[in-house]
Order: structure tokens, then C-alpha cells, then sequence
């Protein structure tokens, strides 16, 4: 359940993140400008519309990784990696003696 819930919230996010740095005008507007991005007397201005876009930047980035990282510790908690099995598996063969094959002396000639 909530490995779903911060799977749904981490493609949102991504989703979010990608749609936020497509608005941002680079140095020759980009698609920014087509929302008024460069226009001086817009709203948020010219300098208060790239700010926001930067914050919203770097806060969605912040929670994208913090979204990754919690699917990461999430999974390996859920004991569906396997790795357990495979490391039980490998100590087990280990322990248990295997039989040698018997010492034959080498012939001398003579």
C-alpha cells in the first residue's frame, strides 16, 4: 500500500518536474516565453517568473529524490529481491561437508 502511494506520488512528481523545466526560458526564451515568460509586465515580471521557476525547480527535484530513495529503502525491506534466499542458499552449501574425492598416491616408476 504504501509503496503504491509513493509510486503514484514519484511519477507525479517526475511528470511535474518535467513539465516545470520545459516553461523555464533558457537565455532565448524557449517555450517559456509562449506564457509570457519574457515579457517585463507580465504578472509574476521577468526576474519574478524565473525565480519562482527555479524554486519550483529545485523543490521537485528535492522531492523526486526523496520519493527515490524511499521506493529504494521500500523495496529492499519487502524481501523481493531474492538476495536473502541466494545468501542462505550459498552459507547452507558451504557448511555442509561435501565428500572429497578419495587421495590416490601417484604411481613411482621405476
Amino acid at each position: 500500500m504504501l509503496e503504491t502511494v509513493v509510486t503514484v506520488i514519484h511519477v507525479l512528481v517526475a511528470l511535474f518536474m518535467i513539465l516545470v523545466v520545459l516553461i523555464q526560458g533558457g537565455n532565448s526564451g524557449g517555450v517559456g516565453a509562449a506564457f509570457g515568460g519574457g515579457n517585463s509586465s507580465g504578472v509574476l515580471g521577468a526576474t519574478g517568473a524565473q525565480t519562482l521557476f527555479s524554486k519550483m525547480t529545485y523543490a521537485v527535484a528535492v522531492i523526486f529524490m526523496i520519493t527515490s530513495v524511499s521506493l529504494s529503502v521500500i523495496q529492499g525491506n519487502s524481501g523481493k529481491t531474492g538476495l536473502k534466499e541466494k545468501l542462505e542458499k550459498a552459507s547452507s552449501s558451504e557448511t555442509t561437508p561435501s565428500t572429497a574425492p578419495e587421495k590416490t598416491e601417484p604411481k613411482q616408476e621405476k
